[in-house]
């Protein structure tokens, strides 16, 4: 990765502060696990790259993208799209590069005119 060695262990010193304060405002690491310093080396480093195409699960929904209680009773006004939403699996398992997306985006915009159309029947 061609590393800085002085840029790597300027890190490291700096990480070993907040761990001596107990308190990451880097990264905002919860307390508890602030508690050992990087001391020994040596120290590695390796390039990570983000795979994950999306998440699966949610609250459940009506076709409508309307909040259901776990007795499948409709929430009035409130709508879950996207990732939050249940749905986007049912027996089959689709690995389409942004199969999650077009789900986002399709959720929202059924979500919205459902939600525009309940405004509008509230000022008839």
């Amino acid at each position: 990765m061609k590393v800085n060695p002085e840029t790597l262990n300027s890190e490291v010193a700096r990480y070993n502060k907040l761990v001596e304060k107990g308190k990451d405002t880097y990264f905002y690491k919860k307390p508890k696990f602030m508690s050992i310093k990087v001391q020994n080396g040596p120290f590695y480093a390796i390039r990570a790259n983000s795979t994950t195409l999306g998440t699966v699960g949610g609250g459940l929904v009506t076709e409508n993208f309307e909040a259901l209680t776990n007795n499948r009773d409709i929430i009035p006004r409130i709508y879950v799209v996207g990732s939050n939403a249940s749905g986007l699996f049912d027996s089959l398992y689709l690995t389409i590069k942004g199969l999650s997306n077009t789900f986002a985006w399709n959720s929202g915009r059924i979500a919205g005119e459902k939600a525009s159309e309940f405004v509008k029947n509230i000022n008839n």
